[in-house]
């Protein structure tokens, strides 16, 4: 069983986060592979005799996998805030590991004093750049590759 592998604090919440997301990825994929089925150049790749392996590799996965992209790279900022809070519970990595959670969290007991104010404001700041890169990205991706943006 998966409880009985020997995986590290880390492996375990990168295993649970996983657990909990691929519902809506695969619920994603689902649906625009078929919508993609039912297009028509799907219909005229059958009706000139290509294989439903050539069909689902050359036609249908390919125009299936771009929303998954664009949400996988809005999801990652999402990820990395939620292992950051894990950590600073003491739940995520393990102790005194360089992981952002654990660095504000070792440097919680500096906000009193003004001096050692880039004890917590760095890694904060770089947690929020971070996730506003990939969201940014993200926002890139869906505007690059989503056909209905493009007619406008």
């Amino acid at each position: 069983t998966l409880i009985s592998l020997r995986l590290t604090r880390l492996d375990k919440v990168l295993l649970a986060l996983v657990l909990v997301g691929w519902p809506s990825y695969t619920r994603l994929l689902r649906g625009e592979i078929l919508r993609v089925k039912n297009e028509d150049y799907i219909e005229a790749a059958k009706a000139a005799g290509a294989s439903d392996f050539r069909v689902l590799w050359k036609h249908v996965l390919p125009n299936s996998i771009y929303p998954l992209l664009i949400v996988a790279s809005l999801d990652i900022g999402s990820i990395v805030i939620t292992a950051a809070s894990l950590s600073y519970l003491g739940l995520g990595a393990p102790a005194y590991y360089a992981d952002w959670g654990q660095l504000v969290f070792r440097s919680s007991g500096f906000i009193l004093y003004p001096v050692y104010w880039n004890t917590y404001v760095i890694p904060g700041m770089f947690i929020v750049l971070f996730c506003l890169g990939w969201n940014l990205l993200g926002d890139a991706f869906r505007d690059i590759l989503d056909p209905t943006l493009r007619r406008r």
